[in-house]
Order: C-alpha cells, then structure tokens, then sequence
C-alpha cells in the first residue's frame, strides 16, 4: 500500500513536470539565441587576463576574478597592493604587526595570520608570473603596472601548492608600451 502511494505521487510529480515543458517559452529561447546579457563595451570587456596561463578577455574567463587595470588603480588613488582589499570581494590584504612590508593574505578565509618563516600561505602571490614564496616584502606599490588580478578559490591546478585559497597576480607595465 505504500509503495503504490509512493509510485502514484512519483507519477504526478512527473506529469506536473512534463507539463509545465510543454508550455510555449519564446521569451527564453530569443534571449538565449541573443547571446549574454553583460555589455560588453564598457571596460570590462578591454580587461585581458591570464587567470587561466592564457590571455583571455576578462567576460570570458569561468573562474571568480577579480582585475583592475592600471588606468582603474591610478583613478582610484591606490598606493599598494592592500589597497585592494576595500573593493575585492572576500578578500583581505593588510599589512602584518610590527612590519610595513609583509602582507597578510586571506581570500575567502584562507591565509596564514603569522608569516612564519617555516611556513607557506594560503593566497599565492606572483609578481610577473614569478612566486613570492614568503610575505615578508610582499606589501608592493602600485606604480608602472598593467593590471593586477585577485583569482579567488583554490588555483592548485595552474599555479601550484600554497594557492588553496587563491592568488594576487601583480602584472607590470611592458617597457615602451
């Protein structure tokens, strides 16, 4: 008796679900043969990454980025790298006690609270593709670079251990460009 029960409401939970497809949904369908919804003139879409070890356009990268071009960072008065902390997204850079030049690094609550010389972080730092591999003299200013990109969530896969939590990509300026 009660698995008849059981097979009568698994039968009409599929006839509601099959009916509600059969519905005519031209609204959807047009909206997904337009394209994405995000506009791309705006400078979003100028923003080159290589989040993902290749150049790809910011819209297109799959991964939880965030980039800011060095045009963005001079409008924003930024001075160094912990500057970004205040308009990133689960992430916090500051300065660690007692020193001006050692970073402290959490992205979504991963990071290392004392920059223990035995120890390596959580939040991958890179100066031009180059690993920081201590915080001590990771507290960089912002002057001549291109971009920097905070790739939030485990980064393993393309960038190694120590980026369980993430990675700050420092991108400098090309010389003559």
């Amino acid at each position: 008796m009660i698995l008849l029960n059981a097979s009568v409401a698994l039968g009409a939970l599929l006839a509601g679900s099959a009916s509600a497809q059969t519905q005519p949904v031209a609204p959807a369908a047009d909206a997904a043969q337009a394209g994405p919804v995000i506009e791309e003139a705006g400078i979003d879409g100028d923003i080159v990454v290589t989040a993902r070890r290749r150049e790809e356009r910011l819209l297109d990268v799959p991964i939880a980025i965030t980039a800011f071009t060095g045009a963005q960072l001079e409008a924003s008065g930024a001075l160094d790298v912990t500057d970004l902390a205040a308009v990133t997204p689960n992430v916090t850079l500051e300065t660690s006690r007692g020193t001006n030049s050692t970073l402290t690094a959490f992205i979504r609550g991963v990071g290392q609270q004392d920059p223990v010389a035995g120890f390596e972080a959580g939040v991958g730092i890179y100066l031009d593709d180059v690993y920081l591999n201590r915080p001590q003299a990771a507290v960089l200013d912002i002057y001549d670079v291109e971009r920097i990109e905070v790739l939030r969530g485990p980064q393993g896969t393309l960038y190694g251990r120590n980026t369980i939590g993430g990675a700050v990509k420092y991108v400098t300026r090309r010389i003559g460009s």
